[in-house]
């Protein structure tokens, strides 16, 4: 029967208007309807062209998936409040702690929360698992795709190799060691100021110690004074435009990750726009300091006896060298030495002032441990008037004061998840003695691995069943002698600076950084927590919030007093 002789009937309206979409688009539109229905019967739970969940016996696929999106819908969701706690939830669902979801932008990931299967990802067969395009493509418009932080291969084992040197190199320790006290003796003048006549004062914790990490990160790296840090707390409210751009673009990077499309909308919307401005006043600001580090080189070349105005080679002769100057030596290439200040400026300066605004949550939280750390640190250096300054070394004779500060770094990890590509399919074999009899886990290529040190942190199985509660004695352990040391599980377990050939190399500088800041502060003043009506903001216990790192929602408020003789 024709269509039109169905027109008359009850059909008629719908007919007439299938003939009419007909008439416009011929079978082209109706095939594609036929299309997209056949692509949703074969994937009725997750993105076209990823693997049947089925294939990956013990890994958990969690329910509520949709047809062609897969978990869209789930994962942005993850994306507002309690993210790690949905991670957590996913993770507990299964003895192995392995789920897997797929979803827009990103394809299908399996999350792994074992260290047995971390050793497998990164280290046993590493080469497999990059950090991948799609990891390059959000960070590399900030950050350079050859830069340390987001290069896989040549690129990074290069930079990897010159890093190493650096960091070992006892020039590059002496002038970390000049940056920090110099920051240490502007903090300790901050805190006379605010607690003047040893009368109670307030100030936002977490703000100092973003502005203590990020000048002397800034001065280790390239001798630049952002002027964010000075005796007067009035400098804690003053605006760094280096640093406003930093925070915004890294804002952005972290949304990336949960916006499908991004690199699209970026192009016409605010976001897009308000990135190019950070990147620009971040450009502009490095990329100035190092064309007149380059000049001064020049020039010094020419008459190496000749006294250069307004630089720090003078002191440098006293005080060892920075990053740009050991990178000097390799390249001249203003575009290169940029990448790498930028990249060991976002390593450094937020993971370390991160940490220590948890550490003194915790330590108010447990006010139990404060009298330990200060009778450890008064043992080792004594009590000098205007507080301890560290030696780059010195921090491994203060083993209960690292094993609080580990300890709230393994429950507040800097870097709380991540992830990696998968260039070829592959089983992920657990390493080691596998006592829970963890099974071989199916990754196939085009997918991505992720885990969550936040999540690991919190599995009775890693942990023990005290894993959730802040408690610096698992780090301890005594010797025959009745000496106490720091207990060390491996870097597998203790996963919160890396492993494997990426292990964090700055891993000695931010615990050095950290604990003289601890060794510093903590004999001289005290820290309270401040109430409502004292204008905190912040909830108790304090948020994190999303983000590439892990900070805290919003900053707390404390009071700061004297410690009295």
């Amino acid at each position: 029967m024709k269509l039109e002789d169905a027109s008359s009937g009850s059909l008629g309206p719908v007919i007439e208007v299938i003939q009419s979409i007909l008439n416009q688009t011929g079978y082209i539109l109706p095939a594609l309807v036929l299309f997209i229905i056949a692509l949703a019967i074969k994937y009725p739970n997750r993105l076209p062209g990823t693997t049947d969940p089925k294939h990956r016996p013990g890994v958990y696929f969690p329910p509520g998936a949709d047809p062609l999106i897969g978990h869209t819908r789930m994962i942005v969701g993850f994306g507002s409040e309690g993210q790690f706690e949905n991670f957590k939830a996913l993770s507990d669902a299964t003895p192995a702690g392995s789920w897997n979801v797929s979803f827009l932008g990103t394809s299908s990931m399996t999350f792994v929360n074992r260290p047995e299967y971390l050793e497998y990802i990164q280290k046993t067969n590493f080469d497999n698992f990059p950090k991948g395009s799609q990891f390059t493509g959000r960070l590399g418009d900030l950050l350079g795709v050859t830069g340390i932080f987001v290069a896989d291969g040549h690129p990074w084992k290069t930079q990897r190799k010159q890093a190493s040197h650096m960091f070992s190199n006892r020039e590059f320790n002496t002038w970390v060691r000049a940056v920090i006290h110099n920051e240490l003796d502007d903090i300790s003048a901050l805190l006379d100021n605010v607690t003047a006549k040893n009368g109670p004062g307030k100030l936002i914790l977490p703000e100092l110690m973003f502005r203590y990490t990020l000048s002397s990160f800034a001065k280790m790296a390239f001798a630049a004074n952002l002027n964010c840090l000075s005796p007067d707390p009035d400098s804690l409210k003053r605006p760094v435009p280096f640093a406003v751009a930093f925070d915004r673009a890294q804002a952005i990077i972290n949304d990336r990750f949960i916006t499908p499309g991004w690199y699209i909308w970026e192009k016409f919307n605010k976001t897009g726009r308000d990135m190019r401005s950070s990147i620009k006043t971040i450009r502009e600001f490095g990329l100035d300091i190092i064309h007149k580090r380059l000049a001064e080189r020049q020039d010094e070349k020419k008459d190496p006896l000749a006294p250069v105005e307004g630089t720090k080679k003078e002191q440098l002769k006293k005080e060892g060298k920075d990053l740009l100057d050991f990178f000097m030596d390799l390249t001249t290439d203003p575009e290169e030495l940029l990448i790498v200040v930028l990249n060991f400026i976002i390593a450094g300066r937020d993971t370390t002032a991160q940490s220590l605004s948890w550490l003194f949550y915790e330590l108010m939280a447990h006010p139990e441990h404060v009298p330990k750390i200060r009778k450890e640190i008064a043992e080792k250096f004594g009590e000098p008037e205007g507080g301890v300054r560290l030696d780059y070394e010195s921090f491994r004779e203060l083993p209960y004061t690292v094993a609080c500060l580990h300890e709230a770094i393994r429950l507040h990890p800097a870097v709380p998840k991540n992830g990696k590509a998968v260039m070829k399919d592959d089983v992920i074999i657990p390493q080691g003695p596998n006592p829970d009899n963890l099974p071989p886990v199916r990754v196939f290529a085009g997918e991505r691995v992720g885990w969550s040190d936040w999540v690991m942190a919190r599995t009775p199985a890693i942990w023990g069943a005290d894993c959730e509660e802040y408690n610096p004695s698992r780090f301890l352990e005594t010797d025959e002698a009745g000496k106490l040391h720091l207990r060390n599980f491996g870097q597998w377990k203790s996963h919160y600076f890396n492993a494997g050939p990426r292990l964090c190399l700055g891993m000695n500088l931010a615990t050095y950084e950290a604990t003289a800041f601890i060794a510093a502060v903590l004999p001289r003043f005290n820290f309270e927590w401040a109430t409502a009506a004292q204008g905190q903001k912040s909830a108790w216990p304090p948020q994190y919030a999303n983000s590439v790192t892990h900070p805290i929602k919003d900053p707390y408020l404390v009071n700061v007093t004297r410690v009295k003789a």
